[in-house]
């Protein structure tokens, strides 16, 4: 227990860093989701795709906080980074002190808010917060909200993934294995550390599939009751839910064909369902004549329209950057880690898993609910690629890897169930993938992020170039970085500290464990 509650320490660590070193709307459209929560507690109301605004503090903060050339896109008046760090320091603190004087105010501006039209289960978390919070400036405010958001995140995530580790019945050894494998993820803290809703949907997605495969193992009234929690859950967060939906329906229907559960069991779990997700997307079928209520159905994109999109479609470049960015994404500056290491971490996975689906007959019905899952979700990803192609005219390459991070636990949990079944090339497969996630995300903090934040170069440095710019450079880069960033850079170099020395013991304490006694993770048939 005290290997669980260190890594669950370090996941908290990694994401309150996450939280507070990424400047100002430097997360996944991160201002048009804060603006969905400030809307909810200064109007009283749900916002509606295509009339709500953006409150003015927001709007006026793209003037002050310098952005990616992403977000430039839609906000032509932010000053992009490069042209931010040019600037006199005099310039930056001026700005910095105005937008820190930022609060909020009645009324809004003239930006529609493209994100108005998700489930409202998230941003109500958060309104409840930044409310209580409203005489304080926006960079305090966004703060808080994402530092709430990813530790209480962090924990969900935990307690699913070892719900879910549990429920497949995985060894100790190969559970904390998989417990800080999903923790040493970049894309999991780029996901869940910013205002959105997608740090909700992570945790709820894995309790959900651990409730799933605990209904398929005992498909009792209670644990039916328990799958449906935590679906109506994720379908009032984020309305790819629908997928598991579809997932939760098709089992029902095999469990009372084959007898093995009573039809006023799933009636009752159902009924739970529509009780607290139905009138969400009743609204959704009035406002917006469609159920998703998503944009692309929005602008009239339907699967007639997505799959004619799909022969244009080049799909091994899009499969490829799915791949790699569901691993590592640079927030919205969307800058990329080294190719062939990410390629390194899919093979070994893709290798884990195929080493799961080899051994048929070990596979007991709760993991293969969890594969199905893995796989339904990933058709709907490439459904969501076509639509965005379609709705934007090949302008996108794929679906948003965020969406993605839901099967981050179900991926690394049958990964490793995979590595745990073979006895030798199991256990170096399982001690060489500890490692490498644990050097891609020190990598993450040392080489890319903390460089960046700090007017670093954004392209991957030598280590030579890495260890002159922190024994040289970071000093003269710490009050850039404390203007750029949420948190002050000396708490960020501390985080930067704990967080790495974590890593290195947990990393040790994994391997060790996997390698002393390999007879150990293998799983029982």
């Amino acid at each position: 227990m005290r290997l669980r509650h260190a890594i669950l320490l370090f996941g908290i660590v990694n994401a309150s860093l996450y939280s507070a070193l990424l400047p100002l709307w430097e997360g996944f459209d991160e201002a048009f989701h804060y603006a969905y929560v400030e809307t909810l507690w200064q109007t009283k109301g749900l916002p509606v795709l295509g009339r709500t605004l953006v409150p003015n503090d927001v709007s006026r903060s793209f003037r002050l906080a310098p952005a990616s050339y992403i977000v430039q896109r839609q906000t032509p008046e932010a000053t992009t980074y490069d042209p931010w760090f040019s600037l006199p320091q005099a310039e930056k603190e001026r700005r910095r002190s105005e937008l820190d004087l930022l609060r909020p105010e009645t009324g809004s501006g003239s930006r529609p808010n493209y994100e108005a039209h998700h489930p409202p289960l998230a941003y109500i978390l958060l309104a409840l917060l930044d409310w209580s919070m409203s005489k304080a400036p926006i960079t305090v405010r966004v703060l808080a909200l994402r530092l709430f958001a990813a530790v209480f995140s962090t924990v969900l995530l935990y307690f699913g993934a070892t719900a879910l580790c549990r429920t497949l019945e995985m060894p100790e050894r190969v559970a904390n294995a998989t417990l800080f494998t999903i923790f040493c993820s970049e894309m999991l803290y780029a996901t869940i550390a910013h205002v959105a809703n997608d740090w909700l949907a992570v945790g709820i997605g894995a309790l959900f599939l651990a409730a799933l495969a605990g209904f398929v193992k005992k498909p009792d009234r209670r644990s039916a009751l328990r799958t449906a929690l935590w679906l109506a859950a994720g379908l009032l967060t984020k309305a790819y839910f629908l997928v598991f939906a579809l997932l939760a329906l098709a089992a029902a229907a095999i469990m009372i064909w084959r007898r093995r559960t009573q039809v006023k069991t799933i009636l009752a779990g159902t009924l739970l369902v529509l009780i607290l997700a139905g009138p969400w997307y009743t609204r959704n079928l009035v406002l917006y004549g469609n159920v998703s209520g998503t944009h692309e159905a929005f602008d009239g994109i339907g699967i007639r329209q997505a799959l004619a999109a799909a022969p244009r479609i080049d799909w091994v470049a899009t499969a490829g950057f799915l791949a790699r960015s569901s691993l590592w994404t640079g927030n919205n500056s969307f800058t990329s880690f080294s190719r062939s290491t990410l390629n390194i971490v899919l093979a070994l996975l893709l290798a884990a898993v195929a080493a799961w689906g080899l051994r048929r007959r070990a596979i007991p019905p709760a993991e293969r609910i969890v594969f199905a899952a893995v796989v339904l979700f990933s058709v709907a990803v490439a459904y969501g690629s076509c639509a965005s192609f379609a709705d934007r005219n090949g302008g996108v390459a794929g679906a948003s890897p965020w969406y993605t991070q839901v099967l981050l636990a179900p991926v690394v949990a049958l990964a490793y169930l995979g590595m745990s079944r073979w006895k030798g090339f199991g256990t170096v497969l399982a001690a060489c993938t500890a490692a490498l996630w644990t050097w891609v995300l020190m990598a993450t903090w040392t080489v890319k992020l903390f460089p960046m934040y700090s007017g670093g170069e954004a392209a991957p440095m030598r280590m030579h170039d890495v260890w002159n710019w922190y024994a040289h450079g970071a000093a003269l880069h710490t009050r850039d970085l404390s203007l750029l960033a949420l948190g002050s850079a000396p708490w960020l170099y501390a985080g930067l500290f704990v967080s790495l020395t974590l890593g290195l013991l947990l990393s040790a304490a994994i391997i060790r464990g996997l390698v002393s006694r390999p007879h150990a993770i293998l799983t029982p048939r």
